[in-house]
């Protein structure tokens, strides 16, 4: 009589994990970046898109020869981290280059791990300056209110 009954077990067991997968699929994006200007200053922001993925390093980098010229190592445990040029490191994080952004350079933001890399816009000081506060540049170069970022980012 057992014997009977394990196929039609395998096979709730088979349904729940094929469910399980789908619902644990990664998110398209995975994650987006934005750089910007607040009240309190500078700032890039990461929005996990997929909450179940991290990152561990982020950096603003001189284009195009990409030396860093702040850069941060950690991991995000967040869906939305911070990084704030001139203040303290995000929490769970710790400065790796210690440095600043000057004017007529390009910049971009990463922050990357193993498996994912997200990369923000191309800018200038004088792209962060032009922006009212609580406003971000996204990757698509695009100006934004930060709040309307966050919340529409990863939806395309």
């Amino acid at each position: 009589m057992r014997r009977g009954h394990r196929p039609a077990a395998v096979a709730v067991v088979g349904l729940g994990l094929s469910a399980a997968l789908a619902a644990c699929s990664s998110a398209d994006p995975a994650a987006v970046a934005a750089v910007g200007l607040d009240d309190d200053g500078y700032l890039a922001v990461v929005r996990m898109c997929d909450e179940g993925r991290t990152v561990t390093y982020a950096q603003f980098a001189q284009e195009p020869d990409g030396v860093p010229s702040l850069a941060w190592i950690g991991r995000t445990v967040e869906p939305i981290t911070f990084f704030r040029i001139g203040s303290d490191p995000p929490d769970n994080w710790v400065l790796d280059v210690d440095g600043g952004l000057v004017s007529d350079v390009t910049y971009a933001f990463t922050a990357t791990a193993d498996d994912l890399s997200v990369t923000g816009p191309d800018f200038t000081l004088a792209d962060l300056n032009a922006l009212g506060a609580g406003e971000v540049i996204t990757a698509a170069g695009t100006t934004e209110p930060v709040e309307d970022f966050l919340e529409h980012a990863c939806s395309g």
